[in-house]
């Protein structure tokens, strides 16, 4: 038989027992709360971060897959290259004594030369993508409608102009437009683009009318970098494009059809 004592105590451990029960359940709730808590922020800015590099590659995406194309540039008016401006006077020029086939030619070529070079683009964005920051993430979501259209000129301007000029050099050169461009310049009173004294004849007249207008110091010079010009106009095309799809996310995140770009944009 147990002792009287023992059995009056016995209520109280009980109770004891009990009391340290809801204790433990406390801090354990309290523990995972806090957890919880903590990582709000982190899953919050995983978030963030998803969102912006899918909005990114939509973007990308998109604007390599229609500029680099045929006709990707030439038959869109809003990424167009047109002539450089040193060479536009002449140009009118030309095309008022019959060179116009010379000035389509060249326009043609310049712009066929952008389309090649796109391709080449797609990896360079996709390696940007992959390495932005939780950082640039926010910095993009609480930024301007292109700020990640910015982001991609920022990071990766350098890198693009490097990998399309080669491929622009090459295009130039299988499509003539030097051929073009020396024949442009030649209705200045530059070389000779057709052999013929009818031809020798025309230049002639159209460099007078150039010179005549004030023109002369617009012909281009012969160390201008037509390719440069090219590499620069299509990185601007490029941009173009991509801040276009930025700003359609931004203004309407549920046409993208992307869970996580609605989220992040949606707000």
């Amino acid at each position: 038989m147990l002792p009287k004592k023992l059995i009056l105590l016995a209520p109280l451990m009980l109770c004891a027992a009990n009391w340290q029960d809801a204790v433990n359940t406390a801090v354990s709730a309290t523990s995972t709360q806090k957890q919880a808590t903590t990582s709000s922020p982190t899953s919050t800015q995983s978030s963030a971060t998803s969102g912006v590099k899918e909005a990114l590659s939509l973007g990308a995406q998109q604007a390599v897959s229609l500029l680099g194309k045929e006709g990707g540039f030439l038959n869109n008016s809003a990424v167009k290259i047109p002539l450089p401006a040193s060479i536009k006077p002449v140009a009118t020029a030309a095309e008022k004594l019959g060179g116009k086939s010379y000035v389509d030619d060249f326009v043609k070529t310049m712009n066929s030369a952008a389309s090649k070079s796109v391709p080449k683009t797609a990896s360079i964005f996709s390696d940007t993508i992959s390495a932005m920051s939780i950082e640039d993430a926010n910095a993009i979501v609480k930024g301007s409608n292109t700020a990640a259209t910015d982001y991609f000129k920022t990071k990766a301007g350098a890198k693009l102009l490097s990998a399309i000029m080669p491929i622009i050099k090459e295009s130039m050169n299988e499509s003539q437009v030097m051929s073009s461009y020396q024949s442009l310049k030649g209705f200045a009173g530059g070389s000779n683009p057709v052999a013929g004294a009818s031809n020798n004849a025309l230049m002639g007249q159209a460099s007078s009318i150039a010179k005549g207008f004030g023109m002369g110091d617009a012909v281009p010079s012969g160390d201008e970098s037509i390719e440069d010009y090219i590499g620069r106009k299509t990185l601007d095309g490029l941009f173009y494009m991509i801040a276009e799809k930025e700003k359609a996310l931004r203004s309407n995140p549920l046409a993208s059809g992307s869970s996580i770009i609605q989220q992040v944009f949606g707000k």
